[in-house]
């Protein structure tokens, strides 16, 4: 056989520049040499790396050359064509071999003959394609001793080639023990052991008749694609994305209003995750998606333990550090929302965490929680887009059901665990439609553009699946306000501060209560302003229970006033003060009558204000100049990160000058070797891939070695395996078999073909 190096110097610079392309782990660190570059090429893990790239159909044709022994033969091309069987002609074939050809997953010869590295069949496993090795039959003498056997013989065969080729033999006096020794004696069962039989590799062929490697397909399949119309994936993925933007500003609000503690380990734990999802209305595992996405945006963070925590309800002690809405969340709410789910969406595919695994157990059996460290995933983002992306290369509008795209990717990449394939198509499409980025099984317009990175064009695309916000409600009977479809800014913002979110879509829908009321008088609001806005843009006419209301309220608030003196209480109704001195010596809040209409009080005026309304009055707060002022308690912030967000790109591609400078560097160092000038320094990966490629060939090396006292000796060797920094060889001067220390072998130098004898 030809060896690796020398197949090397037979491929054109162009071709090994294409070879470091398509397999760019064989340039890292950059080789000195070809015969390095041959070395790494027959790595197992290099080799496995480039076969994980490879569709079903490219697998099966190197399954065809394992099982035609091209790992130790020469193979015609015709030979695979015939085992792939009926259906599949040298067409077909002929492309994918180039493919492989390129990748140095096959190797042709001179006469166009096939050969298979040694490595790529080891990995491929023991029985490719379900078949035993060869066995003493030919393939005829199978056939026709298959035709003669009876219906309890074909069984057993059948059994071996449907599964594993090995099989038990069982009691030595059942009908099955019996069975097989006649099947042994004919040649179409192989002994590996007393109690252990195999089915050779011809018989396993000859069984299978047309499709001897198992079912055919050449092409992706495309089964299962529907067409659900843009109009319609866009609006019902526009949908979601603003259910998403809801949630994600009632958490921060949720959060803001009620610090999670962080704990010790660096996460938030399960108890605050379901209080969170409690107070948001939404699953937990929909929660724990959130609170990944908003803290990988920098809209939460942990508060700084230096700094003493607010004495707001809640709130942590002095010195724990909580996860806390960031400085970022008032700046991202503030602009448009098309653009914050842009930028949300993007944070979200360049994930570096899998939010599906909070709420299973790691290999302690402890709870993974939300922002522990169990949850990092670096591939994230490298494996969402591998499942999005086949979306995006069907026609705007199709989409295709998991069921199908799972059959899809496994025709993709064969080779991957099928478990891991579903866990992550299941999550990707799962966390996806939650945010809107799909619809229907199908990738929105807007998610095609954060594909590309392209925040902007995605808000755009968005902003145009959505409807044009409405500037008309619903006022119902039942006190419940209707919104038929998004609201203007404006109008939201003002119905959002006289009313309470009920439930939030398509359609959302408030409700007006005595504190969403008092709500809006504390900003400032008057009864005035409130009947003007529900007169003027409900569609429906006013309820009278909630013009009644909104004046009841209205009456009552601000009759009582609560300022700082330390606090005092006034008001022209000298009964109302004494209603409140009654009401809060019950309570036992000091208050003291210092005019028939001012009293005073040594308690805050948050303390005497709740004590007052919780007795059913309704007083408001003023400042030094007698304005109506807003006490609402502020939600907590943090200090942001400088660069709360990295984005993921695409692994760097080498300029091809750079790889034909590398290749020309190869080529001087190889014709410096024949010339037996090449400088002996080598790194421990040059010294690795050269015996690797010298025990793949079969050949002897000179290699200097370390001895104890110092000193180095040369030695001629033959090597034979590597394993836990040792190298097994045969030393040719004692003629016997030796264990060397890797790290001791300072130099490797290949001996030429012609030098080589093999030892005895």
């Amino acid at each position: 056989m030809v060896s690796t190096l020398d197949w090397l110097r037979a491929r054109t610079d162009e071709e090994i520049v294409g070879l470091l392309r398509s397999r760019p782990d064989l340039a890292v660190p950059a080789p000195t040499d070809l015969a390095v570059l041959a070395g790494r090429l027959n790595t197992s893990p290099s080799v496995w790396r480039a076969m994980e790239g490879l569709d079903a159909f490219a697998v099966l044709v190197l399954t065809a050359l394992t099982v035609a022994e091209a790992h130790s033969r020469a193979v015609p091309p015709e030979r695979v064509v015939a085992l792939l069987g009926s259906g599949v002609d040298a067409d077909d074939v002929s492309p994918v071999l180039v493919q492989l050809e390129s990748l140095a997953l096959v190797r042709r010869t001179d006469d166009g003959e096939l050969l298979l590295p040694p490595a790529v069949a080891a990995a491929l496993g023991p029985h490719p394609a379900g078949l035993g090795a060869p066995g003493s039959v030919t393939p005829a003498e199978a056939a026709e001793r298959l035709a003669q056997l009876s219906a309890a013989d074909r069984a057993v065969l059948d059994k071996l080639n449907a599964g594993t080729p090995r099989g038990s033999m069982g009691r030595s006096s059942s009908p099955v023990a019996r069975a097989v020794k006649d099947l042994v004696q004919t040649g179409l069962l192989r002994r590996v052991d007393p109690d252990t039989v195999e089915l050779p590799r011809e018989v396993g062929l000859a069984l299978r008749g047309d499709h001897p490697l198992g079912p055919v397909r050449t092409v992706a399949p495309s089964a299962g694609v529907v067409d659900r119309g843009v109009a319609t994936v866009d609006g019902t993925g526009g949908g979601q994305a603003l259910a998403a933007l809801d949630r994600w500003h009632r958490l921060l609000e949720a959060v803001g209003a009620n610090p999670a503690p962080q704990l010790k380990s660096g996460g938030m734990g399960v108890r605050d995750l379901r209080r969170i999802a409690r107070t948001v209305g939404v699953e937990e595992d929909v929660a724990a998606l959130d609170i990944e996405v908003l803290a990988a945006a920098g809209l939460l963070g942990t508060s700084d333990p230096r700094v003493p925590a607010r004495a707001a309800r809640g709130a942590a002690s002095w010195g724990a550090p909580s996860w806390t809405p960031t400085s970022l969340v008032d700046a991202l709410w503030a602009g448009p929302e098309e653009n914050a789910w842009a930028l949300l969406a993007l944070t979200w595919l360049d994930l570096r965490r899998n939010p599906g695994r909070i709420g299973a157990r790691d290999v302690s059996g402890k709870v993974i929680t939300p922002l522990a460290a169990e949850v990092a995933w670096t591939r994230g983002p490298a494996e969402r887009r591998s499942v999005l992306r086949e979306l995006a290369a069907l026609p705007a509008g199709s989409g295709m059901g998991e069921a199908a795209l799972a059959d899809l990717l496994g025709w993709r990449s064969p080779l991957r665990p099928a478990e891991h394939r579903a866990a992550v198509l299941s999550s990707t499409l799962r966390e996806a439609t939650s945010i809107g980025i799909v619809a229907f099984d199908a990738l929105t317009t807007a998610g095609r553009a954060l594909l590309d990175a392209d925040t902007e064009t995605a808000a755009r695309a968005l902003t145009a699946a959505l409807p044009a916000p409405v500037e008309q409600f619903l006022v119902q009977a039942d006190l419940t306000v209707v919104a038929p479809g998004r609201l203007t800014p404006e109008l939201a913002g003002r119905l959002a501060e006289s009313a309470d979110v009920e439930s939030a879509g398509s359609a959302t829908v408030f409700r007006v209560t005595p504190e969403s009321l008092r709500r809006a008088l504390d900003r400032g609001v008057t009864a005035a302003d409130l009947h003007q806005l529900f007169t003027t843009y409900s569609a429906t006419p006013v309820p009278q229970a909630l013009t009644y209301l909104v004046d009841d309220v209205a009456r009552r608030y601000g009759v009582l006033r609560v300022g700082a003196a330390a606090t005092y209480l006034r008001s022209d109704d000298p009964a109302l003060i004494d209603q409140a001195i009654a009401a809060t010596a019950a309570l036992a809040v000091p208050l003291r009558r210092l005019a028939p209409t001012v009293a005073i009080s040594t308690a805050a005026g948050e303390e005497l204000l709740t004590a007052l309304r919780g007795a059913g009055l309704d007083p408001a707060a003023e400042d030094a100049a007698g304005t109506v002022v807003d006490i609402r308690p502020r939600p907590h912030r943090v200090t942001a990160e400088a660069t709360p967000h990295r984005g993921w790109t695409e692994p760097p591609v080498v300029p091809a000058q750079q790889l034909a400078d590398l290749v020309g560097r190869m080529r001087s160092a190889d014709r410096a070797a024949a010339r037996g000038d090449r400088p002996t320094d080598r790194g421990p990966a040059e010294t690795v891939a050269l015996l690797a490629s010298a025990i793949e060939e079969r050949g002897a090396v000179w290699i200097g070695y370390a001895e104890s006292d110092g000193t180095t000796t040369r030695r001629r060797v033959e090597p034979v395996n590597l394993f836990d920094g040792s190298l097994v060889a045969f030393d040719v001067l004692r003629s016997k078999v030796r264990v060397f220390a890797l790290h001791r072998v300072v130099t490797v130098d290949r001996i030429p073909a012609a030098e080589q004898t093999p030892s005895a």
